[in-house]
């Protein structure tokens, strides 16, 4: 299934499929290992929503939702 990457829980596990971002924030998002086929999960969830932490490419990068709304996964 694919999906928002915001969607997914801390724990899980996801590939990317596409970026649907503008192109300098889709630049933005390749440069710190947001590509197709790229394996990530999810390390940590704001309470209210605003920030997730995901490990990707051994590194855990910061992102706000509006940003992660333009990630789109498959679990």
């Amino acid at each position: 299934m694919v999906l928002p990457l915001s969607y997914i829980k801390p724990g899980e596990q996801a590939h990317v499929v596409w970026l649907a971002s503008e192109a300098h924030m889709k630049q933005r998002l390749l440069d710190l290992g947001f590509a197709p086929d790229e394996s990530l999960s999810c390390v940590l969830k704001s309470p209210r929503g605003g920030m997730g932490a995901y490990l990707v490419r051994g590194a855990v990068i910061a992102l706000r939702q509006e940003n992660a709304n333009e990630i789109f996964v498959e679990i």
